[in-house]
C-alpha cells in the first residue's frame, strides 16, 4: 500500500503523548531526552546525558559525537518495547530518513531513579545490560 502521507504520519510530539506520563519512570521519555542531549546545536549535553545513560556504559560513549551522527533525521518510535522474559530491557527505535533503524537498548534502574539508555545501534541481550538486581 505505500507509506501514508506525510501529513498522516506520527510526529515525534505525537510519539511522546501517546507515551503517557513522562518522567524517569517512562522509557519514552529517557529515550527523547537523550535524543534531544545527544544532538544539541553546540554539541552533546554531557550534564543531561550522565542523568539517563546508565554507568556502567559511560566510557563507552566517549564524547557521544558519534551517537550524535547517528540520531540527526530520525524519526522517533512511539513505544518502548519490552525484551522478551526481562520487562526491565526495553528497546526504542529511531527511524531515519533512509537506511536502517537504530535501536535504543534501555535498562529500568530504580537504585538510579528510573530507566537509562544503555547503549545505540544494536539490541543488547538483556543478560549483557547492567540491573538492579
Amino acid at each position: 500500500m505505500g507509506d501514508p502521507p506525510p501529513w498522516d504520519q506520527p510526529s515525534d510530539a505525537d510519539a511522546l503523548v501517546a507515551a503517557g506520563e513522562p518522567g524517569p519512570h517512562n522509557p519514552v521519555t529517557v529515550a527523547a531526552v537523550f535524543w534531544t542531549a545527544v544532538t544539541e546545536p553546540d554539541g552533546p549535553d554531557l550534564e543531561i546525558l550522565e542523568l539517563v545513560v546508565t554507568p556502567e556504559s559511560w566510557r563507552w560513549w566517549g564524547d557521544f559525537r558519534r551517537a550524535a551522527a547517528l540520531l540527526p533525521g530520525c524519526g522517533m518510535g512511539a513505544e518502548a518495547v519490552p525484551a522478551a522474559h526481562d520487562p526491565d530491557v526495553a528497546y526504542l527505535t529511531f527511524q531515519p530518513e533512509t537506511g536502517d533503524p537504530v535501536v535504543t537498548t534501555l535498562v529500568r534502574r530504580p537504585e538510579l531513579g528510573g530507566w537509562r539508555v544503555h547503549a545505540l545501534g544494536e539490541r543488547v541481550r538483556p543478560e549483557h545490560v547492567p540491573h538492579d538486581r
